[in-house]
């Protein structure tokens, strides 16, 4: 019994500190990548270089929980440099926006299933490149209708008179967001693909 506890204490440990490792390591990565601005739009937006992939990859490695912690620290530091605005803004574009990154750890492998692959990137790799595609998708969603909602509250008065807001809020949103995925997508399934080659 002692030996089982010493080793699933060690285990534990390992773990953790992998998890906090990996999580500085996927936190720095996505920070400076999305410091390199492709294109920006004049009202705010702005298209990265596939800066969210440090962190796809970490959630669907260590599963949801982690995700949107890690997610979340993200997101406090996108507060520097940022637009801010009022405090329910910031909310809506910086700490739900970004954090619902996190939702792609639920894309992840059965937590005992995780745990038995030490390898981050293995983890990654049999979550499944379709599992990460649909649910980066569906976090993209959730972070275009945070900026939407920002969008109609704090900047109406940008839309083209004549114009609803709301069809403002979400041509803008969105054109910036789906650009930024588009510019994503095809780095995530490199990636992957790069990843099963060299894991088989």
């Amino acid at each position: 019994m002692t030996g089982n506890s010493t080793t699933n204490s060690m285990s534990s440990n390992r773990e953790m500190i992998l998890t906090i490792v990996t999580g500085g390591i996927a936190i720095a990565l996505s920070f400076v990548l999305s410091n390199i601005k492709l294109f920006e739009l004049p009202n705010g937006g702005t298209i990265t270089p596939a800066s969210i992939l440090p962190v796809i990859v970490f959630a669907m490695a260590f599963g949801p929980g982690w995700g949107f912690a890690v997610a979340f620290i993200l997101s406090l530091l996108q507060l520097i440099g940022g637009y801010l605005v009022t405090p329910f803004q910031v909310l809506l574009d910086y700490t739900l926006g970004y954090t619902a990154y996190g939702f792609i750890g639920f894309a992840a492998l059965p937590r005992r299933e995780r745990l038995a692959l030490r390898n981050p990137l293995k983890r990654f790799l049999n979550a499944g490149i379709v599992r990460a595609v649909a649910f980066t998708f569906v976090a993209y969603l959730i972070r275009w209708f945070c900026s939407v909602l920002s969008g109609v509250i704090f900047y109406a008065e940008y839309a083209p008179e004549g114009m609803n807001p709301w069809i403002y809020s979400m041509t803008y949103n969105g054109s910036f967001l789906s650009i930024d995925f588009a510019v994503l997508l095809p780095v995530m399934i490199v990636l992957y693909v790069v990843l099963k080659r060299a894991y088989k």
